[in-house]
């Protein structure tokens, strides 16, 4: 299983701090609702049901039930970035911190990140999945991403970020999914 998959399923028990050396004690349930649900559209986080990824325990920890089908959580990467999805997009986000080899969601999925999230990248601007000596951690701004494995060279579309704010992040491995650069906190359901 590679680093970044590592960290995906691991809980970041919200590391040390460099501060005086002391360990910063995990947020508040309240504290962790709140922030994980920040990253899809109000109207959707307010039915979404939380789950806090525990690293240490190894285990998933249901602190709040949902009545929409939206699980959300903080990606325990060291980003502490917060993620919410649908089913198919919560099925492709725990298959990836599992660490199997491919997402199990049988059907499209879409994610929110109104934190916006980060990523690795080489100098050439490819996005990779793993930290490594030649990678620098790049922010992502808010988006929403497809969760479904979209072929660059099929839809034309590009597998780097840019100004047109849509491409195929992790292109060429079983992980692609398409990132769509557009902040869901401002996205309205009507």
């Amino acid at each position: 299983m590679n680093n970044r998959l590592r960290l995906v399923l691991g809980l970041s028990i919200n590391a040390l701090l460099p501060m005086c050396g002391f360990a910063q004690a995990a947020p508040s349930d309240a504290d962790y609702i709140k922030l994980a649900t920040s990253a899809a559209p109000p109207s959707l986080a307010a039915g979404a049901a939380v789950v806090r990824v525990d690293m240490a325990a190894k285990q998933m920890k249901p602190l709040r039930a949902g009545t929409n089908g939206i699980t959300c959580s903080v990606i325990p990467d060291g980003s502490n970035a917060p993620f919410c999805g649908d089913p198919n997009a919560w099925t492709w986000f725990t298959s990836m911190g599992s660490g199997l080899a491919k997402p199990a969601n049988t059907a499209p999925g879409v994610g929110y990140m109104a934190a916006g999230g980060m990523h690795y990248e080489t100098p050439s601007g490819d996005i990779v999945m793993d930290k490594a000596a030649n990678t620098k951690e790049v922010k992502e701004p808010p988006h929403w991403m497809l969760m479904w494995p979209v072929d660059p060279a099929a839809s034309g579309l590009p597998t780097r970020p840019n100004p047109a704010g849509v491409y195929v992040m992790f292109a060429g491995t079983p992980w692609a999914h398409l990132m769509i650069y557009q902040d869901p906190a401002k996205l309205e359901s009507k």
